[in-house]
């Protein structure tokens, strides 16, 4: 297993969070029956995941490589992520990405985000001359393609939250990565047709990045795994008391590197993540006995 933290490279944001009792197609005023903020962004939130999930014995250290501006969002966001015992960096003059998330009563949910310049002013980050692998997100192509490329060098865990973002950031990052989890709407974007069956466009991948692993996420109905040697697995949702999905992917990701940085192989890797995607959408943080607990009960 190698040493050095795990590192978490793209947005963090602060969500606002509006629980509502079906979404409007016709505009006008919704009344929420809830309404929280927390931490969001992709790999904020995965890296979140893997703190929660780590066992405090093996030392583990998770590592968040970001930028927020320094307005009031940027305040919160560094305050509540302290509190987790994750730092972030500091754009000075920029804006924090800040999004409104309804949630419906089903636990589905809308996101508008404001994506904000704090990564885009950001300088790349450093990177330790040690660590045990990377996850990162599309949201800052440069410091991704940067970490994905050293974690090959050093033969580590090179993990791409391969979510919705321009094609051509996608095209770029995808080849660099050992595992690419793509979500339904990130894998149309990168095949160019959002109704290909998903099998489909994981092949399109495949060409692209030959011996990568390739995951689709499909909410309820699981995910589909593409192997390197070509096998294409359906893999079902564990089934849980659903109050908010939003996050269960970020979740996922970073439960996946988790698993990978403690020297899980592939099989028992992707099982421990589809595990605590599946908890995430009780609307809370996963803990570590749960996750057993479940895995235990399914098998």
């Amino acid at each position: 297993m190698s040493a050095g933290p795990l590192l978490f490279v793209g947005q963090a944001a602060l969500d606002h969070v509006f629980h509502v009792e079906r979404f409007s197609a016709a505009g006008g005023k919704t009344v929420a029956s809830q309404q929280h903020s927390r931490i969001g962004g992709m790999a904020t939130r995965a890296a979140l995941a893997a703190h929660s999930l780590r066992r405090v014995r093996d030392g583990i250290e998770i590592r968040l490589l970001s930028a927020v501006g320094d307005d009031l969002a940027g305040q919160q966001l560094q305050q509540a992520l302290h509190l987790q015992g994750i730092e972030v960096a500091c754009t000075t003059g920029a804006r924090t990405p800040v999004s409104a998330v309804l949630v419906d009563a089903q636990g589905e949910r809308q996101i508008t985000n404001f994506r904000g310049d704090a990564l885009r002013l950001a300088p790349l980050p450093d990177l330790p001359s040690l660590f045990r692998g990377v996850l990162a997100d599309p949201r800052w192509p440069a410091a991704a393609a940067l970490a994905l490329h050293r974690a090959r060098e050093r033969g580590v865990p090179a993990v791409l939250d391969a979510d919705v973002a321009e094609a051509a950031v996608l095209h770029r990052l995808a080849p660099l990565a050992d595992w690419c989890v793509f979500s339904k709407g990130g894998l149309g974007v990168w095949a160019g047709e959002r109704e290909l069956p998903a099998d489909t466009a994981l092949q399109r991948v495949a060409a692209a990045a030959p011996g990568a692993e390739l995951l689709v996420t499909l909410g309820a109905d699981g995910a589909l795994w593409r192997r390197p040697d070509g096998q294409v697995r359906a893999l079902p949702a564990h089934r849980v008391a659903v109050r908010d999905t939003t996050g269960a992917g970020d979740v996922m990701h970073g439960a996946l590197l988790l698993a990978l940085g403690e020297g899980m192989t592939a099989e028992p890797a992707v099982r421990f993540a589809m595990a605590a995607a599946a908890l995430a959408c009780r609307g809370s943080q996963p803990t570590r006995g749960e996750l057993e607990t479940l895995l235990e009960t399914s098998a």
